[in-house]
This record gives structure tokens, sequence and C-alpha cells, in this order.
């Protein structure tokens, strides 16, 4: 039996597209996997669940599950083989993060705490709204 997820899910490249299009003053943080139930992938899924009513007022969270939306690897250069891909956008645009793993594209490791998530997306959020394209994380994965 499925358990419901823990962030809400995006089903097809329309979903997404609408998701990045229709928000236009909070992040939009999506969170790819090939396979929702890999042992990172809830693990995140739990921060994320845990870390989203204190993020709700800057940003929103979903998840895109690449195995119903085969094209989003190709679309957001995610690789799909990885348990997981957490990105950020803001506005349509892709804010990187630099968590001193040397991909600032995506984040490929969950994040240990929800008060580092928070710390994480304040420090992204904060960023996007002045313009920047790149965030420097405040600890390293």
């Amino acid at each position: 039996m499925d358990s419901a997820p823990l962030v809400p899910v995006l089903s097809s490249m329309a979903a997404i597209q609408q998701a990045l299009a229709e928000e236009t003053e909070r992040l939009v943080a999506l969170r790819f996997s090939s396979d929702p139930a890999a042992v990172d992938c809830v693990f995140m899924d739990e921060i994320l669940a845990r870390s989203a009513a204190r993020v709700r007022r800057f940003a929103v969270v979903y998840g895109v599950d690449l195995r119903q939306v085969p094209q989003a690897a190709r679309r957001f250069g995610v690789e799909a083989w990885r348990p997981l891909s957490l990105q950020f956008y803001y506005r349509k645009r892709l804010i990187k993060v630099d968590c001193g793993t040397g991909d600032t594209a995506r984040l490929t490791r969950p994040v240990p705490s929800v008060q580092q998530l928070v710390d994480l997306f304040e420090v992204v959020y904060r960023q996007a709204l002045r313009g920047k394209g790149l965030a420097m994380a405040p600890f390293r994965l």
C-alpha cells in the first residue's frame, strides 16, 4: 500500500510549467526523483514537509516523480539515476546554490535538519530578491 506523498507532486510537464509560471513572489523548490521510496528521498521529503510551515510565506515545495514525467530530467538537467535532486526557482529562473559539493545547479544530498533547510531557503530567497543567480549555503553538505 502506497502512503500519501509528504510533499505535493506535479505529475506532468504542464503542471511543472504552470507552478513555475504562476508563482511570482515565492521560491519554487522542485524535488526530482526517479525513486521516491529511496532512503535519501524519503528523508529529504520528511525534512521538506516538516519545514513547509516555516517557509510558506516565501517558498513552496513540489515533488516530481521522473517515472511519471521522464522529460523533466532533460528539461531541468537532472540525472534520473540520482535518488534526489533539489532545485530552486524564482520567477521561472534557476537559483544556483553552493553547498560545497561542486554542483551548484542542484542539491543531490539530503539536508540533515529542518533548521538547516529553513536557513537555506531564507538565504536562497534573499539572494533571489536581489536578482542574484547564486546563493552561498550557510552550511556544507
